[in-house]
């Protein structure tokens, strides 16, 4: 059967985007897996479903499962709604698993969007893990190695971790042994943050089902957040990314706003096999 699919990315961040409707009766695992392949299918770190009434984003990862939201995924879906005639707004709001997400469009060519993410939970019961665990500065043994963490929801759970060198991939298999810990029951998002200065961070992410990717928009909310109460930079910070920027703000009450773009790769039919 023929799927009519488009993919974006936000900074290397990529999604295949596709409406709800079209999705109906088939088993969404194996279409996510066999779509997100990139050997087999299209390739994507994340799979994004649209309903139009309310907008809805339903959000997976690379490997059919599902997650409350996606920082660079709600762009490209605010720019597909816009490309498709599904919204035609300079503000709306989109319904996601981690709540109502507000879409700011500051242009549309070429594409930015400011985003107001909302504001972190530190419940251990949120993070997945004990409920008299400690989740700021604390240290966890991985794999013989002492790591000292940071870890709370934003949007989706992530786990901050400051290192030297974000870009060293000496760290990488730490960050995966991280995120599959199980002190983690439902696993985390593991950011790798180096601080360049006061209004720059640098950093990558091991997303949970999806391994390491180019781009995490909820992980650079996260990390900015965690690296402004540690005083160690200001309210409004440029995070750079392996292929693009976020530009991420906190406000007096810890609400978190992030600007970034969102680009259409392609559209067209994908000759799904499977049913």
């Amino acid at each position: 059967m023929r799927l009519n699919l488009t993919k974006y990315h936000g900074c290397g961040n990529d999604f295949l985007i596709l409406p709800e409707s079209a999705a109906q009766g088939l088993d969404l695992t194996k279409l996510i897996t066999a779509a997100c392949d990139r050997h087999s299918g299209i390739g994507a770190d994340g799979f994004i479903l649209v309903r139009k009434q309310p907008l809805t984003m339903l959000f997976y990862n690379a490997d059919g499962s599902a997650a409350p939201m996606c920082g660079n995924g709600i762009r490209c879906f605010a720019r597909y709604c816009l490309d498709e005639g599904v919204a035609d707004a300079v503000s709306f709001d989109v319904q996601t698993g981690a709540g109502v997400k507000t879409v700011e469009v500051v242009r549309r060519e070429p594409f930015l969007a400011r985003i107001a993410m909302g504001k972190p939970d530190y419940r251990p019961a949120s993070v997945g893990v004990d409920a008299e665990a400690q989740l700021w500065n604390y240290p966890l043994d991985v794999d013989g190695e002492t790591v000292t963490l940071t870890s709370f929801f934003m949007s989706t759970v992530h786990t901050v971790w400051f290192v030297d060198d974000a870009m060293d991939d000496r760290l990488l298999p730490l960050a995966e042994a991280i995120h599959r810990h199980p002190f983690f029951r439902e696993k985390t998002n593991v950011n790798m943050v180096e601080v360049v200065d006061r209004s720059t961070l640098r950093m990558r992410t091991w997303e949970r089902g999806a391994g390491l990717t180019l781009a995490c928009g909820t992980g650079a909310c996260a990390s900015a957040l965690a690296a402004y109460k540690k005083g160690l930079c200001e309210q409004a910070v440029t995070v750079r990314l392996p292929k693009g920027e976020l530009r991420i703000e906190i406000m007096p009450d810890e609400s978190v706003f992030m600007t970034g773009p969102a680009h259409r790769i392609l559209k067209g039919d994908y000759e799904y096999e499977g049913q």
